[in-house]
């Protein structure tokens, strides 16, 4: 042990039991103790001498190359209390023997902010993200991660609410875009993927199968005007077999390619007939 904490220790154990329990480690001993990575020695070296007597120290601690402080207790600090990392980021707030344990802020040097809690140094449980460029998280975490209910809102203002698994969306949940377009159903991996309902800004309506955040498959879309399609896609786009239903009743059948009819069934009337765009991909920007 260095000569001069082992000359504080002597020090200590000729005060009164009340004055050890706060007595502050002077300025010139807590270098040394920091510079040496002798605080949990030095710590407990008091402790134990005293019949285990809590001992309170204002200094910094040195937890796994992370530098923290705060109130210690038996060497591990346990209360409000703020660490700075050797990266730049920031937490402050509540830490549990020596690591982050409750309500806290963290703040990254890119700008990102979290406010949440926080169990056995990650995020888990309630909280809010904001992240560089404007981009938001409100919703559960678990092990650092966005897992369970939430609500993600884009900068541009397009905004994303279901369940969350590995930080993106699975499962059903809701997109309202910026652009005024709406998708309900499934997702994979934050991709429209499985059947879901897609309702465009112009009132057009398409129900089916979605992969790769696209319409691809059998559906059914309802234009404002009361034109109704039925049949397959690819892509997003009408391919394949289909029936054009128009509002006066007439249906026309035939075959799509790129979203035009090249083969009909039935003769078409002057109608021009106009496939709808059902790709929104660019309405979205990730962190």
């Amino acid at each position: 042990m260095h000569p001069k904490i082992y000359g504080f220790i002597r020090q200590l154990l000729k005060l009164s039991t009340e004055r050890l329990k706060k007595q502050p480690v002077p300025p010139h001993i807590a270098h040394h103790v920091w510079k040496a990575v002798c605080v949990i020695t030095a710590v407990y070296a008091i402790a134990e001498i005293s019949n285990s007597l809590p001992v309170y120290a204002e200094v910094p601690y040195l937890l796994a190359s992370d530098y923290c402080q705060g109130k210690s207790r038996d060497g591990l600090i346990s209360g409000k209390g703020a660490c700075t990392f050797p990266s730049g980021n920031r937490y402050e707030g509540e830490l549990r023997n020596s690591k982050r344990q409750g309500r806290g802020m963290f703040t990254f040097t890119d700008g990102t902010r979290c406010e949440a809690e926080f169990q056995n140094d990650l995020l888990s449980g309630k909280g809010v993200c904001v992240f560089l460029g404007g981009n938001r998280y409100e919703g559960e975490f678990r092990a650092g991660k966005r897992q369970g209910r939430g609500l993600f809102t884009f900068a541009n203002g397009t905004r994303c609410s279901g369940t969350f698994q590995n930080d993106l969306l699975n499962g059903l949940g809701v997109c309202i875009y910026a652009s005024g377009n709406r998708y309900e159903g499934v997702f994979q991996n934050s991709k429209k993927q499985g059947r879901g309902i897609l309702t465009l800004a112009n009132g057009t309506r398409c129900e089916g199968e979605f992969q790769n955040d696209l319409m691809t498959g059998f559906a059914v879309c309802t234009l404002a005007t009361g034109i109704r399609y039925e049949g397959e896609f690819r892509a997003g786009r009408q391919k394949g077999k289909g029936i054009y239903t128009l509002s006066n009743g007439s249906r026309l059948e035939g075959v799509w390619r790129e979203g035009k009819f090249v083969e009909f069934k039935t003769k078409p009337s002057t109608i021009r007939l106009t496939s709808p765009s059902l790709d929104d991909r660019d309405e979205r920007s990730e962190r």
